[in-house]
């Protein structure tokens, strides 16, 4: 038997029509920019792009940027109670050996990259050492759930 023509022939062809919200815009909207600075200069007539290419950073914020580098980073990086014994196995097992450390699964649990291994090992020789209810207090604590005080500190998972 043979295949009818008559679905193929009466069937519609889809066209998807471009939306006036959809259309790719060439050219932005400077009032989108929140930072006076940029705004100013911001040139309706060319794009985004050549815009950003067009304009100088370090000239428009100089008097905001600093005057010289500093050394020492802002925030120290610190060991916390839970990372410290892991530090401690590293080091012993590995000394100066980063690279190794890295790969090591069963001490470094957390998979810590080469240079992460290293910042903890060496600010746990220096002695950078945080309690965990400092770290909790700070907001970067592990388990925010866990309570610090009290007899519901004992509870289990249950709350039995």
């Amino acid at each position: 038997m043979g295949r009818s023509l008559r679905k193929s022939r009466n069937a519609k062809k889809v066209s998807q029509k471009v939306k006036e919200g959809k259309k790719m815009r060439k050219h932005f909207n400077p009032r989108h920019i929140q930072d006076q600075e940029l705004r100013k200069r911001f040139d309706k007539n060319k794009t985004l792009k050549q815009n950003m290419e067009a304009t100088n950073l370090k000239e428009m914020y100089k008097e905001r940027l600093p005057k010289k580098i500093p050394k020492k980073a802002a925030h120290p990086v610190k060991v916390n109670e839970e990372e410290a014994p892991i530090c401690k196995k590293l080091a012993e097992k590995y000394g100066e050996d980063y690279e190794k450390m890295h790969w090591d699964v069963k001490i470094n649990v957390f998979q810590w990259t080469t240079r992460f291994c290293e910042k903890k090992v060496k600010a746990f020789k220096a002695g950078h050492l945080r309690s965990m209810k400092a770290e909790i207090l700070s907001g970067h604590g592990m388990d925010f759930r866990k309570p610090m005080y009290g007899k519901s500190k004992d509870r289990n998972v249950f709350g039995h």
